[in-house]
Order: C-alpha cells, then structure tokens, then sequence
C-alpha cells in the first residue's frame, strides 16, 4: 500500500506547500473507502451465498452460463470461417 500511495497519489495533488496534507487527505479517504466497500462484501457474501445455494437459483445460474457458453461457441465457429 505505501508503494501505491507514493506512485500513484502525488499525481492528483498540486505540488508545493500543502502537498503532503493532501496526500494524507487522499490516504485516509482511500482507507475509508476500502473499509466501507469491504464491510459491505463481508456482510453481503454470505447471504448472498446462501441464496445461491437454492435449487432455483442454481438452475437459473446454469441455464444463463449454458447460454453464453453456447452463444460464444456460435460466434467462435461464425468467425473461423
């Protein structure tokens, strides 16, 4: 993370006095933004989780994969021609 703070953030401050109050501005709402997006995964993942595990859910999941698989099969053998 500090290699990606040093790489990546000083491109979006202005150079000059104030600079590293800006780049500490920028760290902590990256923090704080990491924290919230992840809080919200570990909270949604495990009823998401068991909602997929209904046989109708894992029946629609296989029809909608079967269906793209088929349709990129199609386009592959519509292109090799």
């Amino acid at each position: 993370m500090a290699v990606f703070f040093v790489s990546v953030l000083p491109q979006f401050t202005a150079p000059g006095p104030g600079m590293i109050s800006a780049l500490v501005l920028l760290g902590v709402v990256f923090s704080a933004l990491t924290f919230a997006w992840l809080t919200v995964y570990a909270t949604v993942i495990p009823t998401a989780g068991r909602l997929l595990h209904a046989p109708r859910a894992q029946r629609a999941i296989e029809a909608v994969s079967g269906a793209v698989l088929i349709g990129l099969g199609a386009r592959i053998a519509a292109d090799a021609r």
